[in-house]
C-alpha cells in the first residue's frame, strides 16, 4: 500500500529508472516473503516490463490470424515441422498482443513436444504462461514438457495449476496420474513396477526341445492361458489392440493374469482407453483369488495385481493417494512373495514414510527382496547403509551390486569415499561414546547419533537441540499432502478414538475438541481456497475462528505439512490486513476478537520468521491480556536462549490466568533451562497436581525432575522419577505412542553411567514382522507334511533326488583366521561359497530328513533367517529345534527352485554346540518353555499366546499329529 500510494501522488506522471528499481527491489522483496518463487519472479519482470508496446498494426494481426490457421491445418495433419514455421511467421509479426502471441507459442511448444524437442518447448510454454498466465494450455503444455525432461515434480505442479483452472478435467487428471507414477518410478530407482514379470521364463520355454508338447498339455489343463500367451505375443509386437482382445478372452474365463494384463493396458491406454477406475476395479477383483494353486505355485497376476494397486495409492495415480493403504497393499503382496512390494516398503521404513522409520525392519524387506528376486534392493541396501553410516556394509553391498552389473555403483563408490572421511572426522568420538555406554544405534542417522551425543553433554539445552533436529527433519522433507487427505485421511489424531475418552479428563476433552476445530478449519478452507480473490465473509470468520481454537486448546494438534501451510499462511495474512482496518473502523467487541484470533493464527504460522518477534510484541502492546501472545513470545524467547524475558511472559500469563496447566508445563521448563534446579522441580510439581494423568507433558515432568536431581548425585531420586516416567507413559493417549523424549534418554544413559541398569525396565526383544521367516517356516512345514503323505502312500515314490550343486563345499584344513559372518551380509542371489568364514545359526524348525539330506530353517544372531540342506551327516540325532551350529566355509546356493538356502556337503565343516535351547518355543523362540501341543506333544511353548499364533501365522496344523 505504501508503494501504491507513493506512485499515485508522484509529482510526475513518470517514475525514473532509478526510482522504479528502488519499487521493485521493495515489491521483490515482498513477493518473496510471501513464498513467491524466484522462477514466478521472473515470469512477473518479464511479463510486466516497461518497455514500450508497438502500435497493434491491424495488417499484422489479421497476418498472423491467417498464419496461425494454417499451422492449426499442417497440425491436424501431422506435419508437426511445418506447423511450426507457420506459427514461428506469425511470433515475429510486429504488434501482436500479449494473448495471442500465448496461444502461438502454447501451439508452437505443442509442435515442439511431438518433434521431441523437449527445452525448445519448454522455453515456448514459459513464454506462453509469461504472456497470459490464466491461459491453461500453457501449463498443460509446461507440464508434458517436464514429464519429457523427466522433471516430475515440476511437472505435477504445472498440472494442479491447469486443474486449479479446469478442475473438472478428467484428461489434466491423467496426466498428473501419469507424471506421479513415473515420479514414484523414479524415486524407487525401480522400471520395472508394473510389467511383465515372466518374460524371461517365457523365452525359455521357447528354447525348449519339445514345447509344443508341454504347451498342449498346459493349454488343456489352463485354456484361458492360450489366450494370455496370444496376448503377451501380441503386446511385445507393440500391437497392443489385438493383445487387449486376447486379455479380454482370458478375463472372461476369470484368468488372474489375462486380468492383470488387461488392467495393465487400461492404466497406460495401449489398445483401449485409459480407465483408471475401471482398471482399480480389475485389480481389486483379482486380489480376491487365492494366491497359490494346488500344488503352492504362484497364480500369476495376484501379488502382482496387489503390487500395482499399492502403487496407485502411494502414487495417488489409479486411485487417491494414501500412504496407510500403501502399506496394506504392500504387505499383502510381500505375503504372497512379492519382492518389488518388499523392496519399495522398505523404502518407506527406511525414509519414514508414512511409517515410523526403522532401518531393522528396512534391512529385512530389503533382504527379503533380495531373496524374492528383486535386484532394486541391492542398491537400496547401500543407500540404507549409507545413511545409517555403516560405511562397511555400505562398501560391502555395493561390491556386490557392481558385479550384478549395477549402472548406478560407480557412483556410489565416491559416495562411499566422501562418507568414509565424513564418518572418520564426524563421529569417530561418537562412535566410542556409544561404546562406553553400550548405546545402541542401529536405527539411527549420523545426524540423530550427533544430536543425541549433544543433548547428553548440554542437557540444559535439550529442548532447543530437539527444536533443531525437528526443523532440520522438516527442511529435508520433500513430501507434500493434498489438504482433502489431510482432513479426513491420515491425520495423526484419531477424532473417534478421541471422541470416546474426552468424558474421562480434561486433557482428553481439549484434544478432541482441538482436533474437531482443526479438521473443520482444513474443510472450510477447502471450500474457500477455490475463490480467485479473499474475501472477508462468515466462511474466513469461521475459518480463523476454528483455527484459532484450535491453537488456544493444543497449538501441536494444527501442524500441518509443508504442502499447504504456505497456502493458509498466505490466507491468514490478507485476512490479518482486512481485519486490522476494520478494527480501526468499528473497534467493536466481534472485530476485536476477530483481529486477535487472526494475530494468533497468522504468528503461530510464522514462528519460524525472524520478524514474529516484533510482531508479537506489538500483539501484546495492543491486546495486553491476552496469554496466548504472551506464551508463544516465551517460547520463542527460550528458543534465543533470553530466559529471563521468557520467565517474564510466563509469570504475566500466571497473573492473568492462576494454576494454567500449560503455562506450569512452559514455567518449569524456562526454570530448568536457567539452572535453577529447586524452583524448577517446585514448578513441576505444581504443574503435576494440576493437570490430567494422561497429559502428554506428565512423563517428561517426571523425566525433567530426574535430570534436575543429578546436580545433587540423588541416584534413587533420579531412579524414582524415571520410573514414574514410564508408569505415566501407560496412561497416554495412543496418538502420542510410542513416547519419545529426549530427556527420558539422557536419564538412560545417566542411570547406565552410574550403574543404575537395574532401574531400567529393559526393552524385551521383539522379533520384527519378517514375511521371508514366516514363508520359510510354513514352506519347510508343508514339505514335511507332503513327504510324510507321499511316503505313507506309496512305497515307489521312496526315490532320493538331489540336483549336483554347482560348486563344492568342504571344511579348511585349519580353523584360525575365520572371520564371521552374518545372513545379513550374504548375497542370496548369488550362488558362491564364503572360504574363511563361519556362519553361527540356530535351528528355528525340526528338521525334516528325506533320507538324502537333512533340511530345516535355521536363524542367526540378528535374527535373520535363510534354509539349510546338510547332507552326508551321520549324527542325525543331535539336531533338533533349538541346536546351534557353527557352518564353516558356509555355500549359499541357488535351489532347483531358483530361491538361495545353505548346503552344507561336508558334515565335518559343520561344528554342534554342547549349549542348545532347550526346550525352545516354537513361535518365539524363548528357552524352557513349559506348555506343549495337546494334540502332537512335541511342539513347545513359553505361552498359550504363542501357541495360537504358532497356529494361525506359522501353520502348525501341517506337522500336528499324533
Amino acid at each position: 500500500m505504501p508503494i501504491r500510494n507513493s506512485i499515485a501522488h508522484h509529482s510526475d506522471k513518470k517514475i525514473s529508472t532509478q526510482e522504479y528499481q528502488q519499487y521493485w527491489n521493495q515489491l521483490k522483496d515482498i513477493l518473496l516473503s510471501l513464498g513467491v518463487t524466484d522462477e514466478e519472479l521472473d515470469d512477473i519482470i518479464h511479463s510486466h516490463s516497461s518497455d514500450s508496446k508497438l502500435y497493434i498494426v491491424n495488417e499484422n494481426v489479421k497476418k498472423s490470424i491467417e498464419l496461425k490457421n494454417e499451422g492449426n491445418s499442417l497440425l491436424r495433419e501431422q506435419k508437426f515441422l511445418m506447423a511450426a514455421t507457420k506459427y514461428t511467421d506469425a511470433i515475429t509479426l510486429p504488434g501482436i498482443s500479449d494473448g495471442d502471441l500465448s496461444v502461438l507459442y502454447s501451439n508452437r511448444s505443442f509442435c515442439y513436444l511431438k518433434l521431441g524437442k523437449y527445452a525448445q518447448a519448454l522455453e515456448d510454454a514459459k513464454l506462453s504462461k509469461r504472456l497470459n498466465p490464466d491461459y491453461l494450455k500453457a501449463y498443460i503444455r509446461l507440464g508434458k514438457a517436464y514429464v519429457s525432461l523427466e522433471k516430475y515434480d515440476k511437472a505435477i505442479k504445472n498440472f494442479d495449476k491447469a486443474l486449479s483452472l479446469d478442475m473438472n478435467n478428467g484428461e489434466i487428471r491423467q496426466m498428473r496420474s501419469e507424471a506421479r507414477e513415473l515420479k514414484g518410478v523414479q524415486e524407487r530407482y525401480n522400471d520395472q513396477s508394473i510389467k511383465d514379470l515372466n518374460l524371461k521364463s517365457r523365452q525359455k520355454f521357447k528354447d525348449m526341445e519339445n514345447r509344443d508338447e508341454i504347451q498342449k498339455m498346459l493349454f488343456s489343463d489352463n485354456p484361458a492361458l492360450e489366450h494370455v500367451w496370444a496376448g503377451h505375443e501380441y503386446r511385445d509386437d507393440q500391437n497392443y489392440y489385438m493383445a487387449a482382445e486376447c486379455y479380454k478372452q482370458a478375463a472372461d474365463m476369470r484368468n488372474a493374469e489375462g486380468m492383470y494384463n488387461l488392467a495393465l493396458l487400461m492404466i497406460n491406454g495401449h489398445g483401449v482407453s485409459k480407465d483408471y477406475p475401471q482398471a482399480l476395479k480389475l485389480l481389486l477383483e483379482i486380489s480376491k483369488f487365492d494366491a497359490f494353486d494346488k500344488h503352492n505355485a504362484p497364480v500369476v497376476g495376484v501379488k502382482e495385481a496387489e503390487h500395482c494397486i499399492a502403487l496407485g495409492y502411494y502414487e495417488g495415480s489409479i486411485a487417491e493417494k494414501s500412504i496407510e493403504l500403501a502399506v496394506v497393499w504392500y504387505e499383502k503382496a510381500i505375503s504372497h512373495r512379492s519382492g518389488m512390494s518388499a523392496n519399495n516398503l522398505a523404502l518407506l521404513y527406511m525414509n519414514g514414510d508414512g511409517v515410523v522409520k526403522n532401518f531393522k525392519q528396512a534391512e529385512k524387506l530389503f533382504l527379503c527382496a533380495l531373496n524374492y528376486g528383486d535386484p532394486n534392493a541391492m542398491d537400496n541396501l547401500v543407500n540404507l547403509y549409507l545413511a545409517s553410516g555403516n560405511i562397511n556394509k555400505a562398501e560391502k553391498w555395493n561390491e556386490e551390486s557392481k558385479e550384478q552389473g549395477s549402472k548406478t555403483a560407480h557412483l556410489k563408490e565416491k559416495e562411499i569415499a566422501r562418507m568414509t572421511l565424513k564418518t572418520n572426522a564426524d563421529i569417530s568420538d561418537i562412535i566410542d561414546w556409544e561404546k562406553e555406554l553400550n548405546l545402541p544405534f542401529e536405527n539411527m542417522t549420523i545426524r540423530e547419533r550427533i544430536f543425541r551425543k549433544l543433548s547428553y553433554e548440554h542437557p540444559d539445552k535439550s529442548d532447543v537441540l530437539e527444536i533443531l533436529n525437528d526443523m532440520e527433519s522438516i527442511r529435508n522433507k520433500s513430501d507434500s499432502v493434498s489438504p482433502t487427505r489431510i482432513t479426513r485421511n491420515g491425520y495423526k489424531y484419531d477424532l473417534e478414538l478421541l471422541a470416546k475418552r474426552k468424558d474421562k479428563s480434561e486433557f482428553s476433552k481439549r484434544m478432541y475438541l482441538a482436533v474437531l476445530n482443526y479438521l473443520e478449519a482444513m474443510d472450510t478452507f477447502l471450500s474457500i481456497a477455490q475463490r480467485s480473490i479473499v474475501v472477508l465473509d462468515n466462511y474466513s470468520r469461521s475459518f480463523i475462528g476454528q483455527l484459532a481454537m484450535c491453537y488456544k486448546l493444543e497449538h501441536f494438534v494444527g501442524s500441518m505439512p509443508i504442502g499447504i501451510h504456505e497456502g493458509i499462511r498466505k490466507h491468514v495474512l490478507l485476512l490479518l490486513s482486512y481485519s486490522d482496518r476494520t478494527v480501526s473502523q468499528y473497534k467493536n467487541i466481534d472485530e476485536l476478537a476477530f483481529n486477535q484470533d487472526c494475530r494468533l493464527c497468522h504468528a503461530v504460522l510464522n514462528m519460524q520468521s525472524d520478524e514474529n518477534m516484533d510482531f508479537l510484541t506489538e500483539c501484546i502492546k495492543k491486546y495486553p491480556n491476552n496469554k496466548f501472545f504472551l506464551e508463544i513470545r516465551g517460547c520463542l524467547y527460550n528458543f534465543i536462549d533470553k530466559y529471563d524475558l521468557a520467565l517474564r511472559d510466563f509469570n504475566r500469563i500466571e497473573e492473568i490466568s492462576k494454576d494454567d496447566v500449560n503455562n506450569l508445563c512452559d514455567k518449569a521448563a524456562t526454570l530448568k533451562l536457567m539452572g535453577r534446579n529447586k524452583q524448577a522441580k517446585d514448578a513441576y510439581t505444581k504443574f503435576l497436581l494440576h493437570a490430567s494423568e494422561d497429559h502428554r507433558k506428565v512423563p517428561e515432568a517426571y523425566y525433567f525432575m530426574g535430570l534436575c536431581s543429578i546436580e545433587n548425585g540423588d541416584t534413587d531420586s533420579i531412579a524414582r522419577h524415571y520410573e514414574q516416567g514410564l508408569n505415566a507413559e501407560e496412561k497416554q493417549i495412543p496418538c502420542f505412542l510410542p513416547y519419545k523424549s529426549t530427556s527420558k534418554e539422557l536419564l538412560e544413559l545417566i542411570l547406565r553411567k552410574i550403574g543404575g541398569l537395574s532401574k531400567i525396565k529393559e526393552t524385551p526383544v521383539v522379533k520384527l514382522a519378517d514375511p521371508l521367516r514366516k514363508e520359510l517356516i510354513v514352506n519347510h512345514r508343508r514339505c514335511v507334511s507332503d513327504f510324510g503323505k507321499i511316503m505313507s502312500s506309496d512305497e515307489h515314490a521312496k526315490v532320493n533326488f538331489t540336483a549336483k550343486p554347482s560348486k563344492s563345499q568342504s571344511a579348511p584344513l585349519s580353523l584360525v583366521g575365520l572371520k564371521p559372518i552374518y545372513l545379513n551380509e550374504i548375497n542370496p542371489t548369488s550362488d558362491h561359497v564364503l572360504d574363511g568364514f563361519v556362519l553361527e545359526l540356530t535351528l528355528i524348525t525340526v528338521p525334516f530328513n528325506n533320507s538324502m539330506s537333512i533340511s530345516f530353517v535355521a536363524e542367526d544372531s540378528n535374527l535373520d533367517v535363510q534354509r539349510v540342506s546338510l547332507y552326508n551327516f551321520d549324527k542325525k540325532h543331535i539336531l533338533a529345534i533349538g541346536a546351534k551350529l557353527s557352518v564353516i566355509n558356509p555355500y549359499l546356493r541357488t535351489a532347483m527352485d531358483g530361491k538361495p538356502l545353505i548346503r552344507i556337503d561336508d558334515p565335518n565343516s559343520v561344528i554342534v554346540s554342547p549349549h542348545q535351547i532347550v526346550d525352545m518355543c516354537h513361535y518365539c523362540g524363548k528357552g524352557q518353555s513349559k506348555y506343549s501341543c495337546s494334540k502332537c506333544r512335541r511342539a513347545k511353548y513359553c505361552s498359550k499366546e504363542c501357541q495360537v499364533l504358532d497356529w494361525k501365522e506359522y501353520s502348525h496344523k501341517l506337522i500336528c499329529t499324533p
